[in-house]
């Protein structure tokens, strides 16, 4: 028996200012199962999602249908009527309103019987407790989304798009980047319920392990391109990999050979008034230190304090051996430490910015001459870290919030370096 076809793209394309981000894309999704995206970092995958679900007009001369008819989504609040729903990778809650207010800000507050022009707040947050139910999140939902882990803030948006009761298709682009084993096999339960309500699900990943374990079918695009699709259960990861990155890859983390120096920075005893207590460290030269734990084990935390950011309690950081005292990042600049946020889109962008300001915006002392930075200055040194860390964008002059996820952390990773 035929399995029923819920949507249909043919040869879709997208372009930017200097580059094709699709090129005639197609792909049938069909009714209660996990379609899995993967590709390297700028193969299109998010661009693609974003035609999807009406963040993007796609190029003429495709076309989408879903539920055999026509489908061209004017935008979020029109695809979310059709169905369809999305789960960013790049957070999307207002840090400044409460939990219950960011899940029921697009569906609508709930308004009191006798006063219709007011909130039935005891109503909305009986909706909201619903929401958060369904991934047994234990949240005060007064409380400020700001207060929480971007962990925290993965899971609300992965509580409210599968709590939609007219959605056909969920897309979820990187749902477990930021989030713990036991909450991914939350989510993972909770697709399964999904796919039994007949509701299909596109799921991007970078992690492999995962694609097997959830999906039914895995498509692979390369530099904007189809590259082929295969059944998920009969596809191993070395084929996959090849078909990402169209070669064979013998080693994926090969050692250097290099051994490490002197210690570079040490940590002694820190202490902080939640979470970290008397933590020590060495990082030698040449070393890469990993801090491993679940989330809230107080890792961010950690290394916040170390750069200065967070004020410890107690404790002492040397460089090179000499004791230094971090009390904020500026300190630790001069120190020659550099950190890269995990919360990009809020704490480590200018997203309103081109690619080039959000490169030089911390090395304006170093790259300008007698305290100016001329944009074709600012233009070279993007350019050459785009060589460098293979950062796939149009132009250094393209807005940062055009690129991909990967691409932009590699901004900020070229940011860091440039200082």
């Amino acid at each position: 028996m035929d399995r029923e076809k819920v949507l249909s793209v043919e040869n879709i394309s997208k372009t930017f200012p200097g580059v094709k981000a699709l090129n005639n894309i197609s792909l049938d999704l069909y009714k209660g199962e996990v379609l899995v995206l993967v590709g390297e970092n700028g193969a299109g995958k998010s661009t693609f999602v974003k035609i999807l679900s009406g963040i993007y007009m796609a190029d003429e001369g495709g076309k989408m249908t879903l539920d055999k008819e026509a489908y061209i989504p004017k935008g979020i609040r029109d695809a979310n009527e059709k169905g369809i729903y999305i789960i960013h990778q790049e957070l999307n809650m207002i840090p400044d309103m409460t939990i219950t207010e960011n899940l029921l800000l697009a569906k609508g507050f709930p308004k009191r019987k006798d006063l219709k022009c007011f909130v039935d707040w005891k109503e909305a947050h009986r909706q909201a407790q619903s929401i958060i139910d369904q991934m047994d999140l234990k949240y005060d939902l007064h409380a400020k989304v700001e207060t929480l882990s971007v962990a925290g803030q993965q899971m609300l948006e992965i509580s409210k798009a599968i709590s939609q009761e007219n959605a056909k298709v969920i897309i979820m682009d990187e749902p477990t980047a930021s989030i713990t084993s036991q909450e991914v096999d939350k989510l993972f339960e909770y697709i399964q319920k999904l796919k039994e309500r007949g509701i299909s699900i596109i799921y991007i990943s970078h992690r492999l392990e995962e694609i097997k374990r959830i999906g039914d079918r895995i498509l692979v695009l390369r530099d904007g391109t189809y590259v082929g699709e295969k059944e998920a259960a009969a596809v191993d990861i070395d084929e996959m990999i090849r078909m990402m990155v169209g070669r064979n890859v013998t080693q994926y983390y090969p050692k250097s050979g290099h051994k490490a120096g002197e210690p570079a920075l040490e940590v002694e005893n820190l202490s902080l008034p939640r979470l970290v207590k008397n933590v020590s460290l060495q990082a030698r030269k040449g070393e890469v230190l990993g801090i491993g734990g679940l989330v809230g084990a107080g890792r961010t935390e950690l290394v916040r304090a170390i750069f200065g950011a967070d004020r410890m309690v107690s404790g002492r950081i040397l460089i090179n051996g000499s004791p230094v005292k971090l009390s904020n990042p500026k300190r630790s600049v001069k120190h020659k430490i550099a950190f890269l946020t995990e919360d990009r889109k809020r704490l480590g962008l200018l997203m309103g910015q081109s690619i080039w300001s959000n490169v030089v915006i911390s090395g304006f002392s170093k790259l300008g001459r007698f305290g100016f930075l001329t944009e074709g200055r600012a233009v070279k040194v993007t350019e050459y870290y785009k060589e460098k860390l293979k950062i796939r964008m149009p132009s250094s002059r393209t807005l940062i919030e055009n690129l991909s996820g990967g691409n932009q952390q590699k901004v900020i990773f070229a940011r860091r370096l440039s200082m």
